[in-house]
């Protein structure tokens, strides 16, 4: 089990582990013509370049193509992976030597095959490479074979949960950043684009794009209720930037954070939601009905009885029939059949350092409440909100702090190797930009476009399990 997952994670990262080629090269581009089972991420690997590199030499907005189509592939030598990474660095044929800055994860991607497989040839029990050393590569004498991996599908293949709708798989979203929140003090990392505000059009249509790359059906955007003008017009900015996609983003209502969290500013929040945008084109409906996503479920009322007891007004005042879907966040199973679902977002608890390993027992204790509820999956890429303690008027300033190192991406392949067992019906990515909380999956100076890649192969092995 533990070789698929890292499987996944090879084919995934492996498109972002070559840059966009510089002009030079990209004027000795060849073309290519769409085979049945192809798609950018498979074409991108077979010649060592990038989905970007290639949707910007074809003029494509999305990932979608057809067979028998010609693409420009830039700066493309072959229909293999590049016969270069062999030679890397001098090495000999069949060993590598370890280069500063590489990690067994890399290496694995150079050679197109898995890190367990170059473990059980140098015979190491750890992932731990060190500088100078040499390693034998199974197969890389000119004739690298690479392991079987699954052939992502566009992300409007949705595949059908046990419910009948669809297994759709959403990034939670933050729309509320300046340029000031990447100025070194808040976040361990920053975006590999640069430091940018939200409210950035330009930026909201990149994020649009990487959705794409990443293929996901669309974002969990966190709001902060109608009387909050930013929030709302990012939203708003978001749905208009996704026109014409196959993307479709759902608000989670953040009732921590509303002003005050009172009981008439939940309904307000609810009914501006289904008002407003619940059934708009680009909005993220299951089975035709609109997805709203609630966070901090025990407040504003203190005990969990009074906070179902004020749940249940709210329901009653904004959808007694239950034409929405409510997804309500944590490990309060009493919450339903008020509410149709649960997710927890907290896999990476403090205390618990595996907490992710949990998500059958949370599954099972809901189904066992009512067996027509949704559980959604959570994966994470890593947590450090270390620097955040810092960080002027954030709400984790006074809470604890800590890290869970991404260990490369396994991290990320752990966390959705524990979905196997769960019966999930739709899977939540934490996140696609929470840089203060370091969960992040978009773009970053250290990583590239790794984990958007690595998302895609998990997004898709998920919808076709």
């Amino acid at each position: 089990m533990n070789r698929t997952f890292l499987i996944l994670l090879a084919l995934a990262v492996v498109v972002s582990a070559y840059p966009v080629l510089p002009a030079a090269a990209q004027a000795q581009a060849q073309t290519y013509t769409v085979r049945p089972g192809d798609n950018l991420y498979r074409i991108a690997l077979k010649f060592g370049t990038t989905v970007a590199a290639i949707q910007t030499a074809n003029g494509l907005n999305t990932t979608t193509i057809k067979v028998g189509q010609v693409l420009n592939i830039p700066g493309g030598s072959s229909t293999t992976a590049p016969a270069a990474i062999s030679a890397a660095a001098g090495a000999s044929p069949g060993t590598y030597t370890v280069q500063s800055g590489d990690n067994l994860y890399r290496i694995a991607l150079k050679f197109g095959m898995t890190v367990a497989a170059i473990q059980a040839a140098n015979g190491m029990t750890t992932t731990t490479v060190r500088l100078g050393q040499v390693l034998t590569i199974p197969g890389a004498s000119g004739s690298t074979s690479a392991a079987p991996t699954p052939t992502p599908t566009a992300a409007t293949t949705p595949g059908v949960n046990r419910l009948g709708t669809e297994k759709v798989v959403i990034a939670d979203y933050v729309m509320w950043y300046d340029a000031s929140t990447f100025d070194g003090t808040k976040t361990w990392d920053v975006p590999a684009a640069g430091a940018y505000n939200s409210d950035d059009y330009g930026v909201i249509q990149r994020h649009v794009a990487q959705a794409g790359q990443a293929c996901l059906n669309g974002f969990a955007a966190h709001w902060y209720g109608p009387t909050n003008s930013r929030t709302t017009n990012n939203f708003n900015s978001l749905l208009a930037a996704s026109a014409g996609t196959n993307l479709r983003h759902a608000i989670v209502i953040q009732t921590n954070i509303l002003p005050g969290a009172t009981e008439q500013m939940i309904i307000d929040a609810i009914n501006h939601v289904i008002a407003n945008w619940a059934y708009s084109g680009n909005y993220l409906r299951l089975g035709g009905k609109p997805l709203i996503i609630f966070t901090d479920m025990p407040r504003p009322w203190g005990s969990d009885s009074a906070a179902l007891a004020g749940w249940r007004r709210i329901r009653a005042a904004t959808d007694p029939n239950h034409n929405t879907i409510w997804m309500a966040e944590g490990l309060y199973p009493t919450y339903n059949p008020l509410f149709d679902g649960l997710y927890a977002y907290r896999i990476d608890h403090k205390d618990y350092p595996q907490s992710w390993l949990k998500q059958k027992r949370w599954a099972d204790g809901l189904r066992a409440v009512g067996n027509n509820l949704y559980f959604a999956d959570t994966i994470a890429a890593g947590f450090d909100d270390t620097r955040s303690v810092n960080a002027s008027g954030d709400l984790r300033s006074d809470a604890p702090h800590f890290a869970r190192d991404r260990r490369g991406g396994q991290y990320f392949a752990d966390t959705f190797a524990a979905t196997a067992n769960t019966g999930g019906d739709f899977l939540f990515v934490k996140s696609f930009n929470e840089w203060i909380e370091g969960t992040q999956i978009e773009p970053g100076t250290s990583y590239g476009d790794a984990y958007l890649s690595a998302t895609c192969g998990f997004a898709n092995a998920y919808r076709g399990r």
